[in-house]
């Protein structure tokens, strides 16, 4: 490949890059020069060698190779590395700024809420035991476009308090983020939410005062048909002042075909563990929502809920197409850089992309392949 070539593929790269990638370069401190013989002075010669690294997934000394080879700079792979070690700070900035918290496009189809996804994902190195970092991510529903995505290390959870949130925006996670502080914060910056309900984080009660009894209330269900009850969150602050949140129970009883998943499901992850509480509460759908009925029914609620996969399979398109899950990094220092310089490419991907051709549009009303139990 003839520099010259390189030079006009980084460009048409480049195009797609934030508007301010070379002076975040410079606000990030990267390409300082403390010696008249450094190498890597640019912006787009520090990119061009980390994404070469973590897109093709190529060690270090083949890398700087590569890049030599191409007219780029001459570089040590140590000096690779150590531009790797301090690189995260300046390419979450890259991500961030690509992720557009702005709404785009039309307004969703539910209830005429700005509707987004949120979840994280688990990412291992080789020959770990547990997982080395997470991958948080909101998606918009209405063109699957990134909102707000993130690295962490392992220590931190889910969490709605993670990211802010806007006005008539409805925010859509699993029972992970189903607890009185995410609600709150949620609630606070003027979003709604629609969460798995978790028994044990989020308790409820009804609008009386009195504890909601979920199994007994979700007995009562007929048929399968969706229902729904006002309810209550209540939390205590650090002050020891008492919070209510007015809400909604919605829930919906499986199939008798998905119910027995459901609990063979429940059996696998916790096998004699599994309470009968639990086994029991596997056959039922429970949500709790503060978007008003009028807005969103019960029957809406448990097919929004169902939309949910669409962040799954933006995780399974990231690992298999950038090859996210394929971490070669040992080392503490570099699996967060790493990790987000993948991100950042799978970003560009996705804004490529998407300059060529529109998304698929999604029909909120489509009866989708998933179970209500996943």
């Amino acid at each position: 490949m003839t520099p010259a070539r390189v030079l006009s593929e980084w460009e048409t790269v480049a195009k797609f890059l934030p508007a301010n990638w070379e002076a975040l370069a410079v606000e990030h401190h990267q390409i300082e020069t403390k010696f008249g013989n450094a190498k890597i002075t640019t912006a787009a010669a520090l990119l061009q060698l980390i994404l070469v690294h973590v897109v093709a997934d190529l060690p270090l000394r083949q890398t700087v190779t590569l890049v030599a080879e191409a007219g780029g700079p001459d570089v040590a792979p140590m000096r690779l590395h150590k531009k790797m070690c301090r690189a995260e700070p300046y390419l979450a900035a890259l991500v961030a700024a690509l992720s557009d918290p702005a709404s785009r496009g039309a307004a969703s189809a539910w209830g005429g809420y700005d509707v987004v996804l949120i979840d994280a994902s688990a990412v291992c190195g080789p020959g770990a035991y547990g997982i080395d970092a997470r991958v948080h991510t909101v998606l918009r529903v209405s063109d699957l476009s990134c909102v707000h995505v993130e690295v962490t290390g392992v220590e931190e959870g889910e969490t709605l308090t993670r990211f802010r949130w806007a006005p008539e925006q409805l925010v859509v996670g699993d029972r992970g983020y189903a607890n009185p502080r995410g609600v709150a914060a949620v609630r606070r910056d003027g979003g709604h939410l629609l969460v798995r309900l978790n028994r044990s984080a989020l308790p409820l009660w009804h609008p009386d005062g009195t504890r909601v009894d979920v199994l007994a209330t979700l007995r009562t269900l007929k048929n399968h048909r969706a229902q729904d009850w006002r309810v209550e969150a209540r939390w205590t602050d650090e002050a020891g002042v008492v919070h209510v949140l007015p809400g909604r129970l919605c829930a919906f009883r499986l199939p008798a075909a998905e119910a027995a998943k459901a609990r063979a499901w429940v059996l696998r992850e916790q096998g004699a563990a599994a309470s009968a509480e639990t086994l029991e509460a596997s056959q039922y759908v429970a949500l709790f929502t503060t978007v008003p009925r009028s807005r969103l029914s019960a029957a809406r609620a448990i097919e929004l809920y169902r939309v949910r996969w669409q962040l799954e399979l933006q995780f399974k398109r990231w690992k298999s197409l950038c090859g996210l899950d394929r971490m070669p990094n040992y080392r503490d220092d570099t699996i967060r850089s790493w990790l987000t310089a993948k991100l950042l490419a799978a970003l560009l991907m996705d804004r490529m992309m998407a300059a060529t051709a529109a998304p698929p549009p999604v029909d909120p009303a489509a009866e989708l392949a998933f179970p209500c139990a996943a």
